[in-house]
């Protein structure tokens, strides 16, 4: 069985909004094993870098504070059946999307000299950039993956 381990709510709630928003996107729910994919790209490290980077030269600005709400943040459809991301919902991700988010964090603190946040992490994961990449790097994943599984004919 995969180990599973669970993460800050912070950056719980920005890797459900990726996967929210690449679903709207797209048609199709990413995967956990995809979401880590992204994450290792290094042309999102180097962007989530860069939103880190901004967001630490505005903080003289005063920062949205989090306010709790009683309205759920997601709701489920029991008639679809089960989503291929249940685990998530409830805050368990497989190793794979910890192990993306401590590469994530190493990358950020040599590029930046500071060990960023969860919620410095959490807070450039739902920026609207990053989020179209890390679309753009599922759509790129899942098109290279159909153009490997067809077969090349030599011939014309």
């Amino acid at each position: 069985m995969a180990k599973l381990v669970r993460l800050r709510k912070t950056i719980t709630d920005a890797i459900l909004t990726v996967l929210k928003s690449v679903r709207d996107a797209t048609g199709d729910e990413p995967t956990q094993e995809e979401i880590a994919n992204a994450l290792k790209s290094y042309f999102i490290m180097n962007e989530i870098g860069n939103q880190i980077k901004f967001q630490r030269k505005k903080q003289g600005l005063p920062q949205p504070t989090e306010t709790a709400s009683r309205d759920p943040f997601w709701t489920i459809n029991l008639m679809a059946g089960p989503s291929k991301n249940s685990l998530v919902r409830v805050g368990l991700f497989y190793k794979n999307v910890h192990d993306a988010i401590t590469t994530v964090r190493r990358f950020v603190k040599n590029a930046t000299g500071e060990e960023p946040s969860g919620a410095e992490i959490a807070q450039s994961l739902m920026s609207t950039f990053i989020i179209s990449e890390i679309k753009n790097q599922i759509d790129w994943q899942r098109n290279g993956q159909e153009k490997n599984k067809k077969p090349i004919s030599l011939t014309k």
